[in-house]
């Protein structure tokens, strides 16, 4: 079984679950920034399965002939900073606290770049975007030089930084699972909503986010993980 994924916490917990049932069948995995690449990989044979991300407003290019399958509709996107900025003790952080940030964002990741300047254009802020890994980002955010977006289910990787929500949610991604056949979706799916569920436990933000909203937010939002 050839998967490939963008960067997710559930990847680790998806492939010890598809070994778990299906012992007999050894998957096999493969890492890109570009979820683009990894369709196409899919379409051409070289993989079964790609798990990706579609940031909202910058569309994926879907090849002819894949069967897709939503793991969750609209998931929001966080922002990492320094344990003592300014913003850092809100339970969410608005756009306009962190309106004289540099942003750290990998211009590799498609749909990114453009997801984050488009939405600070927005709220009427001119984007200074830094490009960067973002294990290089963690680093510069904890010395107060930048701020990044961060997954919810992610985990502070130091004690100096905190994650936090942001105010309306204005960043979102559209998680998939893509595959040639439905089949071939069937025989994985289970075990990365799971996955997936599992670690959206493990990130207290994002279980305060799913707390306090999920009386508020359209169901779609919460379709693989709940309060």
């Amino acid at each position: 079984m050839r998967i490939g994924a963008t960067a997710s916490r559930a990847v680790p917990g998806w492939i010890g679950r598809l070994r778990a049932r299906m012992p007999a069948v050894e998957p096999t995995l493969r890492m890109d920034v570009s979820a683009n690449a990894l369709l196409r990989q899919v379409a051409e044979g070289g993989l079964d399965l790609a798990f990706v991300h579609e940031v909202e407003g910058s569309p994926l290019r879907f090849p002819n002939g894949l069967c897709l399958r939503v793991l969750v509709e609209r998931e929001p996107q966080f922002v990492t900073m320094a344990a003592d900025h300014p913003a850092a003790a809100r339970r969410e952080v608005r756009l306009a606290d962190l309106a004289h940030d540099r942003w750290m964002v990998d211009a590799t990741v498609d749909g990114e770049w453009d997801g984050v300047c488009r939405v600070l254009r927005a709220e009427g802020i001119e984007p200074d975007l830094l490009h960067g890994d973002y294990l290089t980002a963690y680093f510069l955010a904890a010395v107060g030089e930048v701020v990044t977006v961060s997954q919810p289910t992610a985990l502070p990787p130091r004690s100096d930084l905190v994650i936090r929500p942001l105010h309306g949610d204005p960043i979102g991604v559209r998680l998939l699972l893509a595959a040639r056949t439905a089949d071939e979706l069937d025989t994985a799916f289970d075990e990365l909503e799971k996955a997936y569920e599992e670690v959206a436990r493990q990130a207290p933000a994002y279980q305060d986010w799913l707390t306090r909203g999920a009386a508020g937010r359209p169901a779609h939002t919460l379709r693989a993980v709940s309060a």
